[in-house]
């Protein structure tokens, strides 16, 4: 594959720390190795709001590529590892590789797809609604063959976390964490969780995977193979 070949440095990070920051102006292109990052901002008041969730494969500063600074902040959920590829090289290859522009194109579409249903989850949906919907995109970013009934994932958000990316507080987050196990859409232990029925999940959550099965098709979306 012809990214492989370009230049590259892997990077590894722990849980909490930045890989991008707000203001940043990066020579480099980050692509997300393994693990799960955040995007978000700092409200005026402190807040913190978080914009979405990056997993494998996912440029975290595509919208901020030179010589555009940075509007937000990318933090690493899990220990994370990731590729910083130099911007001049990655637009060499788009020149002589047309797929791969239009693997960029592609990722870029997708990325403002899922950012339009992020909006949504946020101002049309009741509490049990937006944490259904959250945990159905974290199980198409953990499985690219899509849910399933009886499927598992670890969930790598805290509760905190879980409230600042759908607009709740963390007791909020907690109680109707507690609804959605005891009506059956879920089952926990610590954090595994388990989608008993996968269709009933993405009913409550009005849940259309388009946008993220789309990422998982998508040829830059696979870079992991990449070494020193």
């Amino acid at each position: 594959m012809a990214l492989v070949a370009l230049p590259h440095q892997v990077r590894q990070a722990d849980a909490g720390d930045y890989i991008v920051k707000e203001g940043d102006k990066s020579s480099s292109c980050h692509i997300l190795l393994s693990g799960f990052a955040h995007r978000h901002r700092i409200s005026a008041g402190g807040d913190r709001h978080i914009l979405g969730i990056q997993a494998e494969g996912d440029i975290l500063n595509l919208p901020s590529l030179p010589p555009v600074p940075s509007d937000d902040f990318v933090q690493a959920l899990t220990p994370v590892r990731t590729a910083a590829v130099p911007i001049d090289a990655m637009l060499e290859l788009n020149s002589m590789h047309p797929a791969i522009a239009n693997a960029l194109w592609l990722e870029i579409t997708a990325e403002v797809s899922v950012f339009r249903a992020w909006i949504s989850n946020m101002g049309r949906r009741d509490a049990r609604g937006r944490i259904a919907h959250l945990f159905c995109e974290l199980v198409m970013r953990s499985h690219p063959a899509g849910g399933a009934d009886g499927c598992m994932m670890t969930l790598p958000l805290t509760q905190i976390e879980l409230a600042d990316a759908t607009g709740m507080t963390t007791v909020h987050v907690n109680r109707t964490l507690r609804v959605l196990e005891e009506q059956g859409f879920i089952r926990r232990h610590r954090r595994q969780i388990t989608i008993p029925d996968w269709r009933r999940l993405t009913e409550l959550a009005d849940f259309r995977p388009t946008a993220w099965a789309s990422r998982s098709d998508i040829a830059l979306d696979r870079p992991v193979e990449m070494s020193n």
